[in-house]
């Protein structure tokens, strides 16, 4: 009964001081909400920096252009072969009369090439296949698959070699950014701590007098801290919710922004929110709430002490 008293209690004055000074609460929400929002940037920015990737990595494949006059049938039976591969994607068939109309579609503008290929009576070209794979990781495998007897005689060119040199700064970058990522959140993370911890100083600062007329009538410590203890989580909570106002409506915002730098490919930001919003805001709310919690422990330190 006295526990359930005392709650109640402590439950009444962290709403008293919650609203008493409705200013500096709504000033320290506004850091706890900054400090949210600055975090969900850089979760947004991993999300895009993933989506480039993939994205880059879907338009990644090998050409593999075969000896003219080759026989379709021979074609057919690399692309089955190489279909049957689980490291394979796709392997589309390319005609000859296919690469000789996109030869001159590219070229169209260029009349010295034009008048070069005017000059040859057959189409130079021969069947080839586009291939794409499960994972840039598996090309080796393929180009490897490709020295099949059955066919590999008839491969005149592998084209694969700008590709690697792609993955591999694709590879280069990813790196760079995830380092660069993980040091930018440590630093705001820093920044975070600081800031709360000295809101929540000024705060309780406001209320010495109370604390101290609270400690000469007897309450101990723990009395005095869990107001302030509730104020926090409460503060946290509020914080949490006016994140999730801003962050969703501006996600679903820019979303159509951000797909059309995509070539109209859906990011999917606001679905992966949508999704995750009770785990992503959840550990945001508990991790903002831990903190602010211990700050409001280290502020009150020096005031529990006569």
């Amino acid at each position: 009964m006295k526990t359930v008293r005392t709650i109640h209690r402590t439950t009444k004055f962290a709403f008293q001081n919650f609203w008493r000074n409705i200013w500096l609460t709504f000033a320290t929400i506004l850091v706890f909400a900054l400090t949210l929002i600055t975090i969900n940037i850089l979760i947004v920015l991993n999300q895009i920096a993933h989506k480039a990737i993939e994205s880059v990595e879907d338009q990644i494949d090998v050409s593999v252009y075969f000896e003219q006059g080759t026989t379709e049938s021979i074609i057919f039976g690399a692309q089955d072969y190489l279909l049957s591969l689980s490291q394979v994607e796709n392997a589309e068939y390319v005609s000859a009369d296919d690469a000789y109309i996109k030869f001159l579609e590219r070229h169209k503008n260029n009349p010295e090439i034009l008048q070069a290929l005017d000059t040859v009576e057959l189409n130079p070209f021969g069947g080839s296949l586009v291939v794409t794979a499960t994972d840039p990781d598996h090309f080796d495998f393929i180009l490897e698959a490709l020295n099949n007897p059955t066919f590999g005689d008839s491969v005149k060119q592998k084209d694969f070699t700008d590709h690697k040199q792609v993955i591999a700064r694709i590879e280069n970058f990813t790196e760079r950014a995830m380092v660069f990522m993980y040091f930018l959140a440590g630093i705001f993370a820093l920044i975070a701590i600081l800031i709360v911890l000295n809101s929540i100083r000024v705060s309780i600062y406001t209320h010495r007098e109370e604390i101290g007329i609270m400690k000469l009538v007897g309450a101990n410590n723990s009395f005095v801290r869990l107001p302030f203890i509730i104020e926090a989580i409460l503060m946290s909570l509020v914080a949490t919710g006016l994140t999730v106002a801003i962050v969703m409506p501006t996600l679903q915002a820019i979303e159509p922004s951000i797909s059309t730098f995509f070539g109209g490919a859906s990011v999917g930001l606001y679905d992966y929110y949508a999704i995750n919003w009770l785990q992503i805001f959840g550990a945001q709310f508990v991790g903002l709430a831990i903190l602010a919690t211990i700050a409001s422990a280290l502020a009150l330190g020096r005031y529990l002490r006569f």
